[in-house]
């Protein structure tokens, strides 16, 4: 048995387990990747270890003014338990197994204020920690949804996920980032920074009320010196989106272009995997060529996101999709055919020598000789100065004043596919869902189940990443259930 080495520990502390006749006190020490409970600082034989994995269910319960944390508990040989300590240590404690491990209690921690997301698979709330009293975002995903899935990966979609987003939790400026995880009797519970901007759909949608119907020039230099920023660091990683779009591009700070980050790691994958999961992912309109190969065995790398980079400039520069269809299949046909005019007039404001050249080597069908984010940031494009504020298109329409974050990508607005065989005529059936409605929960929904038991009320679902034609059937229900909640009341969720 090898010896512990206590020099390695992050944190230190006493706890105490209440007994009948005398109470127990333990020495608690937090390392990275376990935490160990004996009865002397420096014991090599200590009472507990705690593995420090998803699998570690971890409950918290509030003292009685349910400002402080009280204690922890935890499962140990089929049996429950109970840690006391002092306030600050416990807040120090669950800061240090924050996304290590699967808390539980979540009713207690947190108090939802607005949905601001709902789609047929899940459902966004913001929510106020009741520690700190900050607003973070909570997304809600139904475990059934994700064991039903094909082949049964949407659980390993769903660590997938997780373990992406605690490897890019370091870039809080360049990614959402990743808070805790819950759990509950039926439910699995992310909670992320809360986004106060909207989505680049969002300000896209905002732009049509200007004269040229799009983004200031300026602006849209700096959307994408700051996208390729993102995935620089994304692709340093070997990490592959494989979903970027305007819906999964948000910004953190209201009127700040330059706060652009990156959500929706659900179809995200390590370029060092030796066989990708869901192989044929992502948004028609957006994806690269190479992804939608009739070789399933075919390999591609992080290119992806350049070309889906490049269609989201394209968009920005033209105001139109680079990819056109009356229906999801006819986009799909034409995004997989690639065949691309950029023969462009030149305006001399957005379409220029430069804009078409980084475009051109952005949109390269062959991922060969298709730019890095690197050698695209390095472009002549970007020498001039960029406008860092989103001030100059100000709607004058109706916007949500709080942030929808995932507002639009949750709803599964642009629909998802994936699939191991060709993608069929039945995905003609795909419909876009626009009509989000946010519902103020303060006074209406209130956290309905017991203490520990960690749900919010509701049913909340992820969207189903593995089956096209699955997501979208689901996606046509969604649609005719978000139809109908306008005349519910959000307490019927």
């Amino acid at each position: 048995m090898d010896s512990i080495d206590y020099l390695e520990a992050k944190f230190k502390f006493q706890g105490v387990r209440k007994h009948f006749f005398k109470d127990a006190i333990y020495h608690i020490t937090v390392f990275d990747d376990m935490i160990t409970m004996g009865a002397t600082s420096d014991c090599q034989n200590p009472k507990y270890k705690i593995k420090l994995n998803l699998e570690t269910k971890i409950n918290w319960e509030l003292r009685k003014n349910k400002m402080q944390l009280d204690c922890f508990e935890f499962e140990y040989q089929n049996k429950r338990k109970v840690v006391h300590a002092q306030p600050n240590d416990l807040f120090k404690l669950k800061e240090l197994l924050a996304g290590k491990v699967t808390f539980e209690g979540i009713g207690d921690l947190f108090q939802p204020l607005y949905q601001i997301g709902k789609g047929s698979s899940a459902k966004v709330y913001s929510a106020k920690s009741a520690l700190d009293q900050r607003v973070y975002a909570v997304k809600a995903i139904e475990k059934a949804f994700l064991k039903i899935s094909e082949n049964g990966n949407g659980i390993q979609a769903f660590q997938s996920e997780v373990q992406i987003l605690k490897a890019l939790s370091q870039y809080e400026n360049n990614f959402l980032v990743l808070k805790e995880i819950y759990e509950g009797d039926n439910t699995l519970y992310v909670v992320t920074s809360y986004l106060e901007g909207l989505s680049l759909s969002g300000e896209l949608e905002k732009a049509k009320t200007l004269p040229n119907k799009r983004l200031p020039i300026n602006s849209i230099k700096t959307i994408m010196k700051k996208l390729l920023c993102n995935l620089k660091i994304l692709h340093s990683h070997r990490i592959i989106h494989r979903d970027l779009k305007p819906d999964n591009l948000m910004f953190s700070k209201k009127n700040d272009y330059t706060s652009l980050v990156l959500v929706d790691f659900g179809l995200a994958t390590s370029e060092l995997l030796e066989k990708y999961l869901f192989p044929k992912c992502g948004t028609p309109g957006y994806v690269a060529p190479e992804i939608l190969s009739t070789r399933s065995e075919r390999r591609y790398n992080c290119k992806v996101d350049i070309f889906s980079a490049g269609c989201i400039f394209y968009k920005l520069l033209t105001g139109h999709s680079l990819f056109f269809g009356q229906n999801f299949d006819e986009v799909l046909k034409s995004n997989k055919t690639c065949q691309i005019d950029l023969d462009l007039p030149i305006d001399g404001i957005y379409i220029t020598e430069q804009s078409i050249d980084i475009l051109k080597k952005m949109l390269t069908k062959n991922p060969k000789i298709r730019v890095s984010a690197s050698q695209a940031l390095s472009h002549t494009f970007f020498d001039s100065n960029s406008d860092f504020s989103t001030q100059a298109i100000q709607s004058t329409g109706q916007f949500m004043s709080k942030n929808a974050i995932y507002q639009l990508n949750l709803a599964e607005s642009e629909s998802k596919y994936n699939s191991q065989n060709e993608i069929n005529d039945e995905q003609q059936q795909s419909s876009k869902i626009n009509d989000i409605k946010r519902y103020s929960l303060m006074n209406e929904i209130p956290l309905s189940a017991k203490r520990g038991s960690g749900q919010f009320s509701g049913t909340f679902y992820q969207k189903d990443p593995l089956s096209a034609i699955k997501t979208i059937k689901i996606q046509n229900e969604a649609s005719q259930q978000l139809k109908l909640s306008s005349q519910q009341s959000p307490s019927q969720f």
